[in-house]
């Protein structure tokens, strides 16, 4: 016998998970606008030194690969000013924070429940995400990109 399986379409979401879905959209688009900052910045840069090329000609470089590249950039003009290095590496920390964050909303989405929604990371263990903790991870993107491209 096969039991009959119920899906439930996104338009099916109650009114109050709106506000949920659209967070879980901004923390994408906030993710994106700092990769495209960070890009924006190392091409600035590269034009202040003399360098002409596009950052990641073939294929769109990722997170990694771009820190990588502000961090040998700003050792190469700031020699002997190590701070800030420093602030690259606290960015990086909160950088590969959130990045875990976004994996398991992005990956592990399981569905609305009151006050947020549930996940199941890697190792399948359930957990709850509320609406506020979202909006912090949000705004501490927000301020990561301020914070970068004042280095």
């Amino acid at each position: 016998m096969v039991a009959e399986i119920n899906v439930r379409s996104v338009s099916d979401y109650a009114p109050e998970d709106a506000a949920l879905l659209c967070a879980v959209g901004r923390l994408v688009c906030a993710w994106t606008m700092l990769e495209q900052s960070l890009e924006a910045k190392i091409g600035l840069m590269r034009e202040a030194m003399g360098d002409v090329r596009t950052v990641g000609a073939r294929t769109r470089p990722g997170m990694t690969k771009l820190m990588t590249e502000l961090r040998t950039m700003v050792s190469m003009r700031d020699r002997r000013n190590a701070s800030a290095l420093m602030e690259i590496s606290d960015i990086e920390r909160d950088m590969q924070r959130i990045d875990r964050f976004r994996s398991l909303i992005i990956g592990g989405f399981q569905q609305p429940a009151p006050g947020g929604f549930t996940c199941r990371d890697t190792r399948n263990n359930q957990s709850h995400v509320s609406l506020e903790q979202l909006e912090a991870e949000i705004g501490s993107l927000e301020m990561m990109a301020q914070r970068l491209l004042a280095v």
